[in-house]
């Protein structure tokens, strides 16, 4: 009876001893790294599942990308069962169906990357809670990508869902990061340089990455400071909250440079937050004190109806750097809520003057500025000039109001012929406005021009018959040119239709 004790006893041992055995002396700690990733949507919904692992000690981890598509949240369970936030997203590759991320954890226990890709031999992979349940396999065939990193092909008899898994050397150490099977009865496996994934990083214009853009989770600023400026002026059009999640993190991460205070300002002013807003680009100018923060400084002391505080800034930054048609064109600015056109005039003046000839199309928006101010100061024929120029840069995006704004100032400078040809470029740009037709009949009917003014007149209460001014200058023409009898009747018409004018010309004509 003992004997037989004794040899079930030697035989449970034994039945163990390969178990035992074949347990790597990493596994237990290289376990610890392995987590279970679990993804949501913005109403909860649970997304997709499977295993990441930490590849550093302040929660830097790798996992699929797959599950992170469309997912506005994401948490890790680590081996004893706690769950941990992802906080931000430190790159991604569908391609290669990788994403890099940051967990909430003060510090995670890290797997030990391999310096150099896996020989064809004997590997592990690591499941969640595995330490106890490795899975032996053997590297089949390793192919290079990207020159510097490889993509595995191996084998692995037990079927099971190890994607995210970490694959593992002789040593412990992790060569790649588990991918999906082509099937699920398939004993061929794959996986990524797990080097591959590590290096994966947000650039300046991450946020219009469509891949990581897919992934509705705060992105990681880049470290790089050049990177990060970018990001933060991509950011800038974007939606507000991601804007501001940008702006934050680059204060955090680089307190001493200005453009973080700049972007926030910028921000808060768009809020009509001025005075923040000011504070900011005080602090941006005490950090680095360039023109172009006094200048911004400008805009909001205008913005808060200190128009002559605003002027004052302008004024001092005349002979900077920044000197611009800008400047000066914000200079006037305040000098027109100030009612001082003459110093606004004076003001344009230098802001056209910053361009040299032949003009580029960035003189438009100043030229015809200028232009309207000559016209109401009475100085018609520079504002015509202005115009001239303002059509030349502009050909092919001219309205019909721009043409009746400069026959108003040839009608004022007396320049006549110029004046009909382009109230007639108006009218063939909108020829359903009566208006203009108005302006052509009174026009021809000033310069003596009956005929025509008549036909004019006539094309006039063809298209609006209920228009007053068509019978007006109609009669009017008719009995400057003698046709007294005729033109009565039309005006009498016009007074018919409510226009004021008719009666007088009626009792001067009679």
């Amino acid at each position: 009876m003992m004997k037989q004790i004794l040899l079930s006893i030697i035989f449970v041992v034994f039945a163990f001893l390969p178990t035992m055995a074949g347990q790597p002396s990493w596994s237990k700690k290289a376990s610890k790294a392995v987590f279970t990733l679990k993804t949501f949507s913005a109403d909860g919904e649970l997304l997709g599942s499977c295993t990441g692992f930490y590849v550093g000690q302040h929660g830097e981890a790798v996992s699929s990308y797959l599950p992170f598509k469309n997912a506005s949240r994401a948490v890790v369970i680590d081996e004893s069962g706690k769950e941990w936030e992802v906080v931000k997203i430190l790159g991604a590759n569908e391609t290669y169906d990788v994403c890099k991320f940051c967990v909430g954890v003060k510090k995670s226990q890290s797997v030990e990357l391999a310096s150099q890709p896996a020989a064809e031999s004997d590997c592990w992979v690591m499941p969640y809670k595995g330490a106890k349940a490795l899975l032996q396999g053997a590297v089949r065939k390793t192919e290079k990508f990207n020159t510097d990193y490889s993509y595995y092909t191996l084998f692995l008899p037990k079927s099971q869902d190890v994607v995210g898994c970490p694959l593992l050397n002789v040593n412990g150490q992790v060569v790649g990061l588990m991918q999906p099977k082509n099937n699920d009865g398939d004993t061929l496996c794959y996986a990524v340089s797990a080097a591959f994934a590590n290096q994966l990083k947000t650039t300046g214009l991450s946020l219009n990455d469509p891949v990581l853009r897919a992934i509705h989770i705060k992105k990681a600023l880049p470290e790089d400071l050049n990177q990060a400026q970018l990001m933060l002026f991509v950011a800038s059009s974007h939606d507000s909250l991601t804007c501001a999640s940008v702006i934050s993190d680059f204060m955090s991460q680089f307190p001493k440079e200005p453009d973080g205070y700049v972007s926030r300002a910028q921000q808060l002013f768009a809020y009509g937050h001025f005075d923040e807003a000011m504070q900011d680009i005080n602090k941006a100018y005490e950090l680095s004190p360039q023109p172009n923060y006094l200048y911004q400084k400008g805009t909001i002391l205008f913005a808060q109806g200190k128009y002559e505080d605003a002027y004052d800034l302008y004024q001092s930054l005349f002979n900077s750097p920044i000197r611009s048609a800008e400047l000066f064109y914000a200079a006037s600015q305040c000098k027109e809520r100030l009612n001082d056109s003459i110093a606004q005039l004076a003001l344009l003046d230098s802001c056209v003057a910053q361009f040299t000839r032949p003009l580029l199309k960035e003189a438009a928006p100043y030229l015809l500025a200028r232009a309207q101010m000559r016209l109401n100061a009475n100085r018609y024929r520079d504002a015509v000039i202005d115009l001239n120029d303002y059509e030349q840069l502009m050909k092919n995006q001219l309205n019909d109001n721009f043409y009746y704004i400069r026959y108003q100032a040839e009608i004022g400078g007396r320049l006549f012929q110029q004046a009909l040809n382009d109230i007639d470029k108006a009218i063939g740009i909108a020829p359903d406005n009566e208006f203009y037709y108005a302006e052509k009949a009174s026009l021809l009917v000033r310069v003596g021009m009956y005929d025509d003014a008549i036909t004019t007149a006539k094309g006039l209460i063809e298209l609006q018959p209920s228009y007053s001014d068509g019978y007006l200058f109609l009669g009017l023409a008719q009995c400057l040119k003698g046709e007294k009898g005729e033109g009565i009747k039309n005006l009498q018409k016009a007074k018919e239709l409510g226009n004021q004018q008719a009666d007088e010309l009626i009792k001067k004509y009679q």
